[in-house]
């Protein structure tokens, strides 16, 4: 009897101790809008956070990083010899979509799991591809 109250108490003493350091997760996203659906079109490396309620250091974190790589969100900046633009078109192409006029890319990110939330950063200019490239948008329909 003594043994299963010792490690009760040390199981529950164990249980307190993982609940205290475990830190959370978080992922950041960037989405191409479309009237019927969101279509991610760039996913970031997860980034360790103090806890799973810590969402403003999670939305702070995925705004620096998706800012970072994608030149403030500037579609017709390049990196590594292509527009961010061209990149989000070569992305959607590979998963089906091979036209996409006036969408607007948003940034997204998600706690532990949770629902994506708006991270309150847009792209500069709207998307527009054909097939797989990087188009201007001249018209708005």
């Amino acid at each position: 009897m003594k043994f299963a109250v010792t490690l009760l108490s040390f199981l529950g003493v164990f249980a307190l101790s993982s609940a205290q350091t475990e830190s959370g997760w978080c992922r950041c996203a960037a989405f191409v809008s479309s009237r019927h659906m969101e279509i991610m079109v760039l996913e970031l490396p997860e980034i360790t956070i103090a806890d799973c309620d810590s969402h403003n250091q999670c939305k702070n974190a995925c705004s620096k990083e998706i800012n970072s790589m994608t030149n403030e969100m500037d579609l017709w900046s390049t990196v590594n010899g292509d527009t961010v633009g061209q990149y989000f078109c070569n992305e959607l192409f590979e998963h089906g979509f091979f036209w996409i006029h006036n969408s607007y890319i948003h940034g997204y990110y998600e706690v532990c799991g949770g629902p994506w939330e708006y991270a309150g950063i847009d792209s500069q200019q709207t998307l527009c591809c054909s097939n797989h490239e990087h188009i201007h948008c001249v018209s708005k329909v």
